[in-house]
């Protein structure tokens, strides 16, 4: 028989038992978050749970209500006309600002920077970002990609045209991996909606075809950020567009069809970027003259209201701008 006592005595210790793990699992403060990404805005961080598939609004002001005492790298803020009110975000999304004594004592968590399969493979656990741009029509016309980019087939026949830069991956990077910062998490499938396969095709052409290329590249790079996967292919198409649009872009197609000197191109952009961001620009070229792909390094957190020099200026320096192109190279036109 269960008597009142036993139960009382139970309570209590249930209380007692679960009190330490409620203090460990926020910490109530106040003060204001601006918005930096288009994140996604979880009713839950563990389980990553988002009902109404909420997302931040780029420069908008929330309301903050909390933070994660263990590291401080999520914020828990109000979004309006969401349905839990309260909802967290990556604390690297945006700005937070916290007023008067609110403002937390606990400090971020230092990252895992030991070799290894597990600190290598470790969603969030990164320091940069490289942006890889393929120039398709150098890419389709001299590398063997042996019928498995129909979207070539496509430009080297003429049914496709390809006049900008495209998106070949946004990878997240960690210095003390090297190249190997990668496969995060494979049980995180692709499942991006129609809308955004339609946006993202013009700038990512293998998804007029197929999903293939788009899987492999979630696999490998996208599982490694905290973004969703529409949220970080849409993400990465805006970069490819502000590239597109800058001095790199404007003088690639400046010269489709032609030769340029290596050393011209890189003291253009020196002229109307800066060194400094020209230092963190990486070509890469075909037999060593057909332009194929630029390679940008990009800071983590990523700033989608900051300028893209300004993005630049703060992203690890690459070994050389060059890469492996040399001194004159080709600027292939779409089309054999």
């Amino acid at each position: 028989m269960i008597t009142n006592k036993k139960i009382t005595r139970f309570s209590l210790l249930s209380s007692l038992l679960l009190t330490p793990l409620l203090s460990h699992a926020s910490i109530p403060t106040h003060g204001d978050f601006t918005a930096k990404q288009a994140c996604d805005a979880f009713q839950s961080f563990r389980k990553q749970s988002n009902p109404q598939s909420v997302q931040l609004s780029v420069g908008q002001r929330y309301e903050i209500t909390a933070i994660n005492k263990e590291a401080f790298d999520w914020v828990q803020i109000k979004v309006p006309g969401s349905s839990p009110l309260t909802r967290w975000v990556k604390s690297s999304c945006g700005e937070s600002n916290f007023l008067g004594q609110s403002k937390p004592t606990t400090k971020p968590s230092t990252p895992n920077n030991n070799k290894g399969n597990g600190s290598c493979s470790t969603a969030g656990n990164f320091d940069s970002y490289v942006l890889a741009l393929t120039w398709q029509p150098g890419f389709c016309e001299h590398f063997s990609y042996k019928g498995k980019k129909p979207e070539c087939d496509a430009i080297n026949s003429g049914k496709l045209a390809s006049t900008n830069l495209t998106l070949h991956g946004l990878w997240p990077n960690k210095k003390s991996c090297g190249t190997n910062y990668g496969y995060c998490d494979d049980s995180n499938k692709l499942d991006l909606s129609r809308s955004t396969i339609n946006k993202i095709a013009p700038w990512m052409p293998n998804f007029y075809y197929q999903t293939k290329f788009g899987e492999y590249e979630w696999r490998k790079h996208g599982t490694c950020q905290t973004q969703s996967a529409d949220q970080y292919f849409m993400t990465a198409v805006d970069l490819v567009k502000q590239v597109d649009a800058s001095e790199i872009g404007q003088y690639i197609k400046e010269n489709i069809g032609r030769n340029i000197k290596a050393d011209q191109f890189k003291q253009v952009l020196v002229d109307r970027m800066g060194k400094e961001a020209v230092n963190r620009i990486r070509l890469s070229c075909t037999k060593g003259k057909y332009l194929n792909e630029v390679r940008i390094n990009l800071p983590e957190p990523l700033d989608m209201t900051a300028s893209l020099v300004s993005q630049m200026e703060k992203a690890p320096r690459t070994k050389s701008f060059y890469g492996n192109c040399k001194k004159i190279i080709h600027i292939e036109a779409a089309g054999k």
